[in-house]
């Protein structure tokens, strides 16, 4: 929760950009930490932004700092609970750490959700969806929720 900064050697996306997009760090290049060494201070961080990669860091950095750190991100504030299921990957826990930090509700059954994230076998409400994982990391990077149509599980 103290975080303000992730840096990464490589554009890649992991779990812990993903969280810092969310919680609305500073996404970093690791040009950006050579740079601080070789001029002994913390120097701006804007040319280091990996803002071409993850478009919507910069959107949540900045919605985060005009809030005085008390924005909630609200992405998937107007889908239904979800169910993460416990063979997801990434891991339950982190995608339903990324769903909450992104003002979705989470719920504990199957029965409850409305669109059931990973692959689960139990028997679901009607009308609940069965998404890829890849539909929250896909949300998050572009910060806008995508169309089911691409993501749904048979």
């Amino acid at each position: 929760e103290s975080t303000t900064h992730v840096v990464t050697g490589y554009p890649r996306r992991t779990l812990n950009v993903l969280l810092g997009i969310a919680r609305g760090c500073w996404i970093l290049s690791f040009e950006w930490i050579l740079w601080c060494l070789e001029h002994g201070q913390w120097i701006p961080e804007e040319p280091y932004e990996l803002s071409d990669h993850f478009p919507a860091a910069p959107i949540c950095r900045l919605q985060q700092h005009l809030s005085a750190g008390e924005h909630q991100q609200d992405l998937f504030a107007s889908q239904p609970a979800m169910f993460v299921s416990p063979l997801s990957q990434p891991p339950c826990h982190s995608l339903a750490e990324l769903i909450l930090l992104c003002g979705g509700k989470v719920c504990k059954t199957v029965r409850q959700a409305g669109i059931c994230i990973g692959h689960y076998q139990a028997k679901k409400a009607p009308g609940t969806q069965s998404l890829s994982e890849q539909w929250i990391l896909d949300c998050i990077t572009h910060l806008k929720q995508l169309p089911y149509e691409s993501y749904l599980l048979q």
